[in-house]
C-alpha cells in the first residue's frame, strides 16, 4: 500500500463545529410568528408585550418571530422596529434569554425563557 493510502485512512474525520450564539439562534425554527405590519406603536406595543407572555409559558425555550418591517410605509422614520428593541431590553427583557434582529432587517428573532405561574 502506497504512503497516501495509509495517511487517508488514518485521518479522523471532524465532526462539524457546533452553532453557538446569534448563529445557533437565527438558524432555529421559530414555534411562532408575530407579523406587526399595519399596527400603530400602541397596538403592536399591547400585542409584543402579550405575545412574548403567551409564549413564555406555552413555549418556553423555543424560538419566536416578530416582523415588524423596514418601516418604509412609515411616515417619518421606521416606528416600530425601534419599539419594539426598545421593549426586549426593557419591558419584556426578564421573559426571554437573547433575540438578534432578522438578516435582511425588518424583524426580530428571539428566544423565550421559560416562565412558571404563580
Amino acid at each position: 500500500m502506497s504512503k497516501r493510502r495509509k495517511r487517508l485512512e488514518q485521518e479522523v474525520p471532524t465532526p462539524p463545529p457546533r452553532l453557538t450564539g446569534i448563529t445557533r439562534l437565527l438558524s432555529e425554527m421559530a414555534v411562532a410568528t408575530l407579523d406587526l405590519h399595519g399596527f400603530t406603536a400602541a397596538e403592536a406595543q399591547l400585542r409584543l408585550r402579550d405575545f412574548i407572555t403567551t409564549h413564555s409559558y406555552v413555549s418556553a425555550g423555543s424560538v419566536v418571530h416578530v416582523i415588524t418591517g423596514k418601516g418604509t410605509g412609515s411616515e417619518g422614520p421606521a416606528v416600530l422596529l425601534g419599539l419594539v428593541r426598545d421593549m426586549l431590553d426593557d419591558e419584556v427583557a426578564d421573559q426571554i434569554d437573547e433575540y438578534a434582529g432578522m438578516l435582511g432587517g425588518g424583524g426580530w428573532v428571539i428566544r423565550v425563557k421559560c416562565t412558571t405561574r404563580s
